[in-house]
């Protein structure tokens, strides 16, 4: 009996010692990998830009971007006093990124698949080569950052906010009926003449008894550098009549149809880089427009100066 225990220990020291001289000599590879919902072109050029990989690649995202050093020549590289990565090799599925920190360099072969469950996705995987002690019990510091960066990667272009300044929706037309009017001054007139088209909007609808929610949309567009056209609307939930002579028309938006939305809240001089956030993100999906980008106004009011803090919802029409 002694004999058997003796036997069944000797076998079990023996697989033990088997497994970690395994753990410890045979490398094997360990893969981490990110869902990047953009076509290969686009991920492509967050692998290979450090315009945006300071943006997700650690440690370089954690720092303030006044402290990396960025150039294109003669290769993509980023670097700060302590760390350095390089974009060694890209092809339309291959990045090859060798990153330093304190002197200890190592190289990463990033991969880059369509998605086969969606073809406008991306997955990007990283594969490392180690044994199972050195993965599990001692990891590599530099293979830590790149493991840590993939999957920021994956979160930070799957995040509206982070990846464009804003959160952006998908949302649909709920007023289909509006009033609208239409009018050209000069630049410096703009908070005036905005005024000016809404106050008419509302002592139009008033004097027709045409009832509406209090939605007030607007755009405007620089024709030249002397003159800005002006677009103003009322949502409106009743029949109207209408006389061309008075300067005001009705228009349809097309009820249930899609809708970018960016969430805009600062002075209005910015609302800019909210259009160019949807501007970039209706490219960057293969959207198409349906009509021109317009702002809904949260904040009370209208005709607000460029200093004035605003909460507005900027939308974009979009098939």
């Amino acid at each position: 009996m002694l004999k058997g225990r003796k036997f069944v220990i000797i076998l079990l020291l023996g697989v033990a010692g088997m497994l970690l001289l395994i753990s410890v000599t045979i490398p094997f590879t360990f893969s981490t990998k990110a869902m990047v919902p953009y076509s290969l072109d686009k991920t492509m050029e967050q692998v290979r830009l450090p315009a945006q990989l300071e943006k997700w690649f650690f440690p370089f995202a954690r720092f303030d971007t006044q402290l990396i050093k960025k150039s294109l020549s003669p290769r993509p590289l980023l670097s700060t006093t302590d760390h350095e990565l390089l974009v060694e090799s890209s092809s339309p599925a291959t990045a090859i990124l060798k990153l330093t920190e304190e002197g200890n360099s190592k190289r990463f072969n990033i991969v880059i698949l369509p998605d086969p469950q969606n073809s406008r996705s991306c997955i990007v995987k990283l594969p490392i080569r180690s044994t199972f002690w050195k993965r599990m019990i001692d990891p590599d510091p530099l293979d830590e950052l790149a493991i840590s960066s993939i999957k920021n990667l994956g979160e930070f272009t799957n995040d509206t906010k982070r990846f464009y300044g804003f959160h952006i929706n998908r949302e649909a037309v709920t007023d289909s009926s509006y009033l609208y009017i239409t009018t050209t001054v000069k630049p410096d007139q703009k908070v005036t003449g905005t005024k000016l088209l809404f106050d008419s909007l509302a002592a139009f609808a008033t004097k027709n008894n045409i009832t509406w929610n209090g939605k007030r949309i607007f755009y405007s567009q620089l024709t030249s550098p002397d003159e800005l056209q002006l677009f103003a609307s009322i949502a409106i939930n009743s029949a109207v009549g209408l006389n061309p002579a008075e300067g005001i028309s009705k228009k349809m938006m097309p009820m249930g149809k899609n809708l970018l939305v960016a969430d805009f809240r600062g002075a209005y001089k910015d609302v800019a880089a909210a259009f160019r956030a949807l501007e970039q993100y209706k490219r960057d999906y293969s959207l198409v427009s349906m009509a021109i980008p317009f702002e809904d106004f949260k904040t009370p009011g209208y005709g607000f100066a460029p200093e004035d803090t605003v909460e507005i919802k900027v939308c974009y029409p979009v098939y």
